[in-house]
């Protein structure tokens, strides 16, 4: 099973990925891994990214998730993925994938930021939140705002229930 999460800065895509993985068994892999120099440069002098960084980008993640499916049928993939666009590329590339939106509340995600542990700032990401288009695509919703218990239980839900269907 593919399980694609995504949302916005220290919504706590990595937490919930590195979860999965602890919990669950799957292999968490996080798409920021493949960020390129440009888009790095991007983010350090906290410029958004422009349509064709993006489309670029998302070549290459299309090409990552494959290889990884290949070795580990139980992936959880992490990436902010804020336009539509890109969330149906990888439906058309993936139909099996299931979307995760990890959410938190605008005070949760800034107060993460604050602490320094993110390569984005609480200005670059009231900057660029502007930008994330929400999903009209089917997906779930972790919400991430309480412990770790509380995102063991809504995976669990979620995961039994993908079984059923």
């Amino acid at each position: 099973m593919l399980l694609y999460l995504f949302g916005l800065p220290a919504a706590g895509k990595n937490y919930v990925g590195r979860v999965l993985a602890e919990a669950f068994g799957y292999t968490f892999y996080d798409g920021d891994l493949d960020l390129t120099p440009e888009m790095r440069d991007a983010v350090r002098e906290e410029r958004p990214f422009t349509d064709t960084m993006r489309d670029r980008y998302y070549a290459v993640l299309v090409e990552r998730i494959a290889d990884l499916r290949a070795e580990h049928p139980a992936l959880a993939f992490c990436q902010a993925t804020f336009k539509e666009r890109h969330r149906r590329l990888i439906a058309a590339a993936f139909p099996d994938v299931v979307f995760v939106l990890v959410a938190a509340d605008e005070a949760t995600r800034l107060a993460r930021l604050a602490g320094g542990n993110n390569p984005v700032t609480v200005a670059y990401a009231r900057q660029i939140a502007a930008f994330f288009e929400p999903p009209t695509h089917p997906h779930h919703v972790i919400v991430n705002e309480g412990g770790r218990a509380e995102v063991v239980a809504q995976l669990a839900d979620l995961l039994a229930w993908l079984a059923e269907g």
